[in-house]
């Protein structure tokens, strides 16, 4: 009985499915400085506690953003549920090989820094959602040269699930409208070419009538000149 205790021990250390961080992990993040943009040992104890998840993927509280800015040492190791499309992805350079670094956006337009434990092929523009441990906030310069505060978070890759729906929907979208587009013109040349067609054999059947009916007076004309010329101008006149 005892060896089969001491077998199941190492089994249940190991199963630690998504579990918050211990005393330990709380005691290294005490050196993370905020809105630096540095790593160091804090991130290492974030990297190897998602590491150690197993088990099925859970939900979690979304991040209050406001929150995490304003008093981050509080949130500091917790879990949330990160959702969002990715707008920027890299992977870190030594001593951080493998390690992916992202920028995701949220339904409310806000962006968050996303650190995943190893690479993963992750698209632009792809919408996903993880659990994450809060890591700090770094403030970095926009296009506007207006500098801004971020949150980061850190999670492994192995919890990472995403969805193309956002994608599909807008292609879908394009081609009806371009359907549309090509049908409606091809109705609008049809229909001209239509509304020519009448005009055309009316203008004709006019042109014939008319030569034929100077074909008939040029017949009854005199050949001499002035006296075509009276003639026609007798004709004109009409019977009094």
């Amino acid at each position: 009985m005892l060896l089969e205790t001491l077998i199941l021990l190492p089994c249940l250390a190991v199963s630690l499915d998504i579990t918050p961080i211990g005393e330990m992990t709380k005691n290294r993040l005490q050196t993370v400085q905020d809105k630096a943009d540095t790593r160091g040992e804090g991130f290492v104890a974030l990297l190897e506690h998602v590491n150690s998840w197993d088990g099925e993927k859970s939900m979690f509280s979304a991040p209050n953003r406001a929150a995490l800015i304003d008093n981050p040492e509080h949130f500091r190791g917790e879990i949330f549920t990160v959702s969002g499309e990715v707008e920027l992805k890299e992977v870190l350079p030594a001593p951080w090989s493998g390690v992916q670094e992202l920028f995701i956006r949220d339904g409310e337009g806000f962006l968050y820094g996303l650190y995943i434990s190893a690479d993963i092929d992750l698209p632009l523009h792809q919408s996903i959602q993880t659990p994450a441990l809060f890591y700090k906030t770094i403030a970095m310069k926009g296009r506007d040269d207006q500098l801004r505060v971020y949150p980061t978070f850190v999670t492994s890759n192995a919890f990472i699930t995403s969805s193309t729906k956002h994608q599909l929907v807008p292609n879908a979208f394009l081609a009806i409208v371009l359907f549309g587009f090509v049908a409606f013109v091809f109705y609008w040349v049809t229909k001209m070419i239509r509304r020519k067609r009448p005009c055309s054999q009316r203008s004709r059947i006019q042109t014939h009538e008319v030569l034929h009916a100077a074909e008939e007076t040029a017949g009854e004309l005199p050949e001499n000149p002035s006296q075509a010329l009276a003639t026609m101008y007798h004709r004109s006149e009409g019977p009094e």
